[in-house]
């Protein structure tokens, strides 16, 4: 059995903003979710609770609990990171797969396959859509 969480600790100020954020009707849902589960934590609500008032996992509710007292409100209102991005390509590679992808033809083939491509150009295959397509990581810079 879990031990029953602290209350989360938030300034008028922090609760005042989350409660715009939630009235508001142009905010992301996601930013809501997080200041809904913020807010009940705040009133003492226990995790399990939380997750169950607003139809999601416990582990979601810890999650952004635990970011909002590392960040405060930057931690819920902005995503994390989700591994390399399309800036692990400098300009002039980028710029080659989309030519080459463009404006030419692998052998014995109509159009190019994204591991086709990615071997031509020496890449690595990480799934990111950019240009309408899929892109892959140059591993190697």
């Amino acid at each position: 059995m879990w031990k029953k969480a602290d209350a989360l600790v938030i300034t008028q100020e922090q609760q005042i903003i989350m409660d715009a954020w939630i009235r508001a009707k142009k905010t992301p849902q996601r930013i809501v979710l997080r200041s809904r589960i913020c807010l009940l934590a705040a009133e003492g609500v226990s995790h399990n609770a939380i997750a169950k008032k607003l139809n999601t996992s416990r582990s979601t509710v810890i999650l952004w609990i635990k970011r909002f007292e590392e960040q405060g409100l930057t931690g819920i209102s902005e995503d994390a990171t989700h591994g390399l991005s399309s800036r692990c390509f400098d300009a002039k590679k980028v710029k080659s797969i989309v030519e080459a992808t463009l404006h030419t033809k692998p052998k014995d083939a109509t159009h190019w396959s994204t591991r086709t491509m990615a071997k031509v150009q020496g890449l690595v295959i990480l799934r990111y859509k950019g240009y309408g397509m899929l892109m892959v990581c140059n591993l190697t810079v």
